[in-house]
């Protein structure tokens, strides 16, 4: 059975809890094999958690549903950790930890602390965000992917995506094997524009 996992997508737990929203999907290229999706709630207290893929029991188009509990979200690994930088030594200068803006007084005057982030992914893995960009195989930005189609192991088999070829705007099923690099940020294809263009339409 193949499951499509689309960025945006509601995520539910095994009670039926909204824990928040599919924002990326990270995988290990080498292999194509999905490892995690990163559910995301939250905006002031946001809340990012690196979900296993076998801690996924369907995914539809609008919807994933788990098989663990809302309870249980909170003993998964974050996706992202932010922290303040230690004040000393930043660009050549020393900076507080952080501090209070005054009311009223510009940002420009008062920045805010200086933050780091860092992801808690394998260095091989790749985090896919949404809207990654297609390029073709002439080095031109074709379209942008929408979801990710996987088997029943957990391996991405295509990418479907909406493209712009030869002056028509269309979705269409990209397979795995046609895509020879894949970034954070885009995935570059072997195939040329023309066979892009004859790839059948997604109904």
């Amino acid at each position: 059975m193949e499951n499509k996992l689309k960025w945006g997508a509601r995520v539910l737990s095994e009670d039926g809890k909204n824990l928040g929203r599919l924002t990326r999907v990270v995988f290990h290229p080498s292999t194509n094999e999905v490892t995690h999706i990163v559910v995301e709630k939250g905006v002031f207290n946001r809340r990012a958690k690196l979900v296993p893929i076998n801690s996924i029991q369907f995914a539809a188009s609008d919807e994933v549903r788990l098989k663990i509990d809302a309870a249980q979200i909170d003993e998964l690994q974050d996706f992202e950790e932010t922290y303040f930088l230690s004040g000393e030594n930043i660009e050549g200068e020393v900076k507080p930890l952080y501090w209070l803006r005054p009311i009223g007084d510009y940002p420009e005057i008062y920045p805010l602390p200086p933050l780091a982030v860092s992801y808690n992914l394998d260095e091989n893995s790749h985090a896919i965000e949404p809207g990654v960009t297609v390029i073709s195989a002439e080095d031109h930005e074709v379209g942008r992917v929408k979801s990710v189609l996987l088997d029943e192991k957990g391996h991405i088999t295509h990418f479907v995506a909406e493209l712009k070829v030869e002056g028509k705007i269309s979705t269409k099923i990209i397979p795995i094997d046609w895509v020879s690099k894949i970034e954070d940020s885009f995935l570059k294809v072997s195939a040329s524009e023309s066979m892009l263009a004859k790839l059948p339409d997604k109904s």
